[in-house]
């Protein structure tokens, strides 16, 4: 499977001007984020599990300390068929940026 570019700094700003935001919130919280903590100055990707199925990958704000962590969790719920779809290579879908939040940038 091709890896899925669900959201980073330039996507989390088209979906706030599509009106996507509570949508990716609500999505986010469907798979078991936490979306105060999603980063979105790394990208968030849809990729397959080694296991089998498919799996997110994201980076988030480390609770109760001032760094960021990678997170996988399975992919529960896809995400909806209109949300605009980008692929990118796996080496290149995780690339480290500088911190910031995917729900506040917006509010």
């Amino acid at each position: 499977m091709t890896t899925r570019l669900i959201s980073n700094r330039e996507l989390w700003r088209e979906h706030l001007e599509a009106g996507r935001r509570d949508a990716v919130v609500d999505w986010l919280q469907a798979n078991g984020l936490d979306p105060l903590a999603v980063l979105n100055t790394h990208d968030l990707v849809i990729e397959s599990a080694p296991g089998g199925g498919q799996q997110i990958r994201c980076h988030v704000t480390a609770k109760g300390r001032p760094c960021e962590e990678e997170k996988i969790v399975p992919l529960v719920v896809k995400p909806p068929l209109d949300w605009p779809v980008h692929t990118v290579s796996t080496v290149s879908a995780l690339s480290p940026r500088p911190t910031g939040s995917v729900v506040l940038e917006g509010s």
